[in-house]
């Protein structure tokens, strides 16, 4: 039985040799992507902060991302500036006679000017590319489904590995942790270091694997951990009164005083309330926040909200999902782990298939 395992463990292994080699450098790659772009993009992306600046009124900012290219529909989105240097992204919906319609368009805006610094296509620049590649392979909803089940052969390699590699005995210790100085030779050095590798790593990648896999099935994800859908909300608008923008900020804080506003996401015939996404200082998402308010648009009445606090164990699980696969919920040291385990991950990958091919090709002894 070992035997077949053996043998199920390279075959499945080769199988996933490329695809994993992507996955782990483009994950590495995207555990800084912010970052990486501010320092391809910094001529669009960082702002130059004048002392004693102030912010521009975020309507003036909405009215930039909505007048930044013609026909546009509305402001899906548009996200809080990382820090005090860097500019506001706005996604924008396009109509259908648009050329943009159907792409998913980003426009930035320098948060004291409310100045258009750029339009941009999200997948056609350096940290995007790289998402798409990470999540898809480039091969839209096939890619991603076709990278899920990949994940779950990757997943039973892994529980094989670990069956496989385990020391049995203090001498197979002792050969794993190279505590007897003896002349290995390089293919001996490659099986210690893959073993070894694997061993490390296991934790980490266990859960990188389970977290990838639940957002590529995300709908059956929620269903198992009941995540909130958003309200179905019957908005009644006053024609004669105008939309309040610059109130809708105040009102959260008057609401929630101690949480922190990331993206605002405009009323629409679908959606007729104000969407405003919220972190607390407790939430994993450090970087989107998991609890949302629904205001009234011109009343900036609160009609319905998502506390995270308040959500079930089970609830809050759903939430933990992507903060983990990215690293995020751990803040820095969260990140440096996931990018050394994308290292660690990409050094197994090689490893495993140089043995395989030192062992398959390897010269026979002749017989004297």
């Amino acid at each position: 039985m070992r035997k077949f395992w053996i043998e199920f463990h390279k075959i499945s292994g080769l199988i996933i040799l490329i695809p994993l080699l992507l996955q782990s450098i483009s994950g590495s790659i995207i555990v800084f992507d912010h970052a990486i772009d501010e320092w391809l993009n910094s001529d669009i992306l960082l702002t130059n902060v004048v002392a004693g600046s102030s912010p521009a009124p975020i309507s003036e900012v909405m009215s930039a991302a909505k007048t930044a290219l013609p026909d546009t529909s509305y402001v899906s989105s548009l996200r809080k500036p990382r820090h005090e240097n860097t500019v506001f992204m706005a996604y924008v919906e396009m109509q259908k006679q648009s050329p943009y319609y159907g792409k998913r368009m980003e426009v930035l805006i320098n948060p004291y000017t409310a100045e258009v610094t750029a339009v941009r296509e999200w997948g056609h620049y350096f940290t995007s590319f790289i998402y798409l590649l990470h999540f898809t392979l480039l091969l839209d909803e096939y890619g991603a489904l076709f990278l899920g089940f990949l994940a779950i052969l990757i997943l039973l390699n892994v529980i094989i590995g670990v069956y496989l590699g385990w020391p049995k005995s203090k001498a197979a210790w002792d050969w794993l942790l190279a505590r007897k100085h003896r002349k290995t030779p390089l293919i001996g050095k490659l099986r210690r270091w893959h073993i070894l590798t694997g061993l490390i790593s296991l934790p980490v990648f266990v859960i990188l694997i389970l977290t990838g896999i639940s957002m590529i099935f995300h709908d059956q994800t929620e269903a198992i951990f009941d995540r909130p859908q958003p309200p179905k909300l019957v908005v009644d608008n006053d024609p004669a009164q105008s939309i309040a923008i610059d109130s809708w900020l105040p009102s959260v804080k008057t609401h929630w005083p101690d949480a922190e506003w990331m993206r605002i996401g405009q009323p629409t015939t679908a959606s007729p309330a104000a969407t405003i996404t919220i972190r607390k200082a407790n939430d994993p998402r450090k970087t989107g926040g998991s609890s949302m308010l629904w205001l009234h648009p011109q009343t900036n009445q609160v009609l319905a909200e998502q506390n995270y606090d308040k959500l079930s164990v089970r609830q809050k699980t759903a939430f933990w999902l992507f903060p983990l696969h990215s690293g995020e919920a751990l803040h820095m040291p969260g990140r440096l782990l996931v990018f050394i385990c994308g290292l660690l991950t990409t050094i197994l990958t090689i490893a495993g298939g140089w043995l395989w091919y030192k062992r398959k090709f390897r010269p026979k002894r002749r017989l004297t």
